[in-house]
């Protein structure tokens, strides 16, 4: 067993100098820590538990330190490209990866991920030939050593993840400290000590179904009390919002003075005779649309939701959340999002009943409409919007999620639609170019329903915002970039008194309902509804 213990030694060394290269670097990490006998313990489980399947050390070492240094390699490559380290969630993205490849092999590279499974299954089958069992497996006796560890070991999993032992374990593991500032707690914990805990952690104990179905009802009667005031008449008096979540959409123009001004002439009409518009400050930077789209439905700062912070929709939002939808649909509006993709992507399907929409339009609706690039036109999702509000006689309320602008900028991504912009790259970027050229087309898609809402016989309200900035760590570099805030406008039909407030993704719903139910806007009203987030 003297090769078993070398092996394991070799393990733990090797992992604690990976912790040295985990991005982002702590201004002082040292290889040895008052928690690297915590960072040591799943080293020591994984390798035993290969070891115990295969009783061949050097094997298990192997397989050991390729696990963890693929970790910090994924690790790596997503600061790299999002400037935020690996959490727990993400590793519930590898079924919305199987399910949606195109979104994820583009950023990783095919040939990368095909490199990657060959030299592991050949790494596998190279020490399962070449390396001898310490240990003979004879008969089926000799293998209940592993079922008995393997019994154990997932036994302890399902009781502190499911079981009895999950709330006691959770409890225990807060003492460590772990206050869902990744940066912070990766310095304190290590990467992947981090992971799991987060991983516990999201699965404490929540409210039971009855406790929670109550304080739905509650809330659905503190909505219909605070509809009573409101001296609105028919339902017919209430206008229609449409609300537009835009790919990657920000003032593209802050980038650098050479960004051509008239790309968003459109948007700078709107914001010129809007009842709101700013910057926002949003929960996410190049990707994790999610976290943003969460913020603004349901007015909750992302900061307050602890581990599910990082993924809104991966828990939480699976059962009834309360949110500005459930708001207006309390008040009449008929509730209807509109995203030109896959339902299921993101758990969308399951999770926005639960906020409060009554219908989902998805990709399945938008046969033969137009595309842009590799997805749905902005231009088809306007079409869509006003299909949607000329379908019903009542109010409205569409969120739409757009898809035109998403990653990955290829070089052959518009060479169909737009050659021109291939070979006119801006900051020496054709990624940069292209993404222009995308917000161009949001720039028409707004001015083209807010033309349309102007002109409707309805009422109506438009509100357009990014959900974060886009992954050009090149360009932004180039550009010497740094910015992570979006843009958002809140327009109201009859050219209400422009007011200029930079704000939280949670603040922006209210502003929305303040245009879109407060008559009066009274400036004590847009004071109290905006005051708490506003930042000069």
């Amino acid at each position: 067993m003297i090769l078993f213990a070398l092996c394991l030694c070799a393990a733990m060394i090797a992992m604690m100098l990976m912790e040295r290269w985990v991005l982002p670097k702590a201004e002082r990490r040292p290889v040895l820590h008052r928690m690297s006998a915590l960072a040591a313990m799943p080293v020591i489980v994984l390798y035993v538990t290969i070891f115990m399947v295969s009783y061949r050390p050097v094997f298990s070492l192997v397989a050991t330190l390729i696990v963890f240094a693929g970790i910090v390699v994924v690790n790596n490559a997503k600061y790299a490209a999002l400037k935020e380290p690996l959490v727990f969630s993400d590793f519930a993205l590898l079924r919305q990866a199987i399910a949606h490849p195109a979104l994820y092999v583009n950023y990783i590279g095919l040939g990368n991920i095909i490199m990657v499974m060959v030299a592991a299954l050949g790494a596998i089958a190279a020490g399962l030939i070449y390396e001898p069992t310490v240990i003979r497996r004879d008969g089926l006796g000799d293998f209940f050593p592993t079922l008995a560890y393997l019994f154990v070991v997932l036994g302890m999993i399902y009781a502190t993840t499911r079981g009895p032992l999950r709330g006691a374990f959770a409890h225990f593991l807060r003492r460590f400290g772990a206050d869902t500032d990744v940066g912070q707690d990766m310095d304190k914990l290590s990467l992947v000590v981090c992971l799991i805990f987060y991983f516990y952690l999201s699965n404490e104990p929540v409210e039971s179904d009855a406790a929670t179905d109550m304080a739905y009802r509650r809330k659905r009667a503190m909505a219909r009390a605070l509809r009573a005031p409101v001296a609105w008449g028919e339902a017919m008096d209430l206008p229609d919002i449409v609300m537009v979540q835009s790919e990657s959409f920000f003032d593209v123009r802050r980038v650098h003075p050479t960004i051509p001004q008239n790309v968003l002439t459109g948007w700078d009409g709107i914001k010129a005779t809007a009842a709101y518009h700013g910057r926002l400050t949003v929960p996410a930077w190049g990707a994790n649309t999610m976290r943003t789209e969460f913020a603004v439905l349901s007015g909750l700062p992302n900061d307050a939701l602890g581990v599910n912070r990082f993924n809104p929709y991966l828990s939480l939002a699976k059962q009834p959340i309360w949110t500005m939808a459930h708001q207006v649909r309390a008040m009449g509006y008929r509730t209807v999002c509109v995203h030109p993709y896959a339902s299921n992507f993101f758990d969308r399907d399951v999770v926005f009943p639960n906020l409060g929409f009554d219908v989902f339009i998805d990709i399945t609706e938008f046969a033969g409409a137009k595309t842009f690039g590799p997805y749905i036109s902005d231009q088809a999702v306007a079409d869509k919007i006003l299909d949607v509000l000329k379908d019903h006689d009542g109010p409205q309320f569409v969120f739409a999620i757009t898809m035109e602008n998403h990653g990955k900028w290829e070089l052959d991504r518009l060479a169909a639609v737009a050659p021109e912009v291939v070979d006119a790259p801006l900051l020496g970027s054709p990624e940069l170019a292209m993404y222009v050229r995308h917000i161009a087309n949001a720039d028409a898609m707004a001015s083209r329903l807010t033309a349309a809402l102007d002109t409707s016989p309805r009422d109506s309200v438009f509100c357009m915002f990014g959900d974060h900035v886009p992954s050009l760590p090149d360009a932004f570099r180039a550009a010497d970039f740094h910015g992570g805030r979006t843009d958002y406008v809140v327009w109201r039909k009859g050219r209400p008194q422009v007011r200029a407030l930079n704000i939280g993704a949670d603040a922006l719903g209210r502003l929305v309902l303040d245009a879109a139910l407060n008559q009066a806007n009274h400036a004590a009203a847009i004071a109290d509804v905006a005051a708490p987030r506003a930042m000069s």
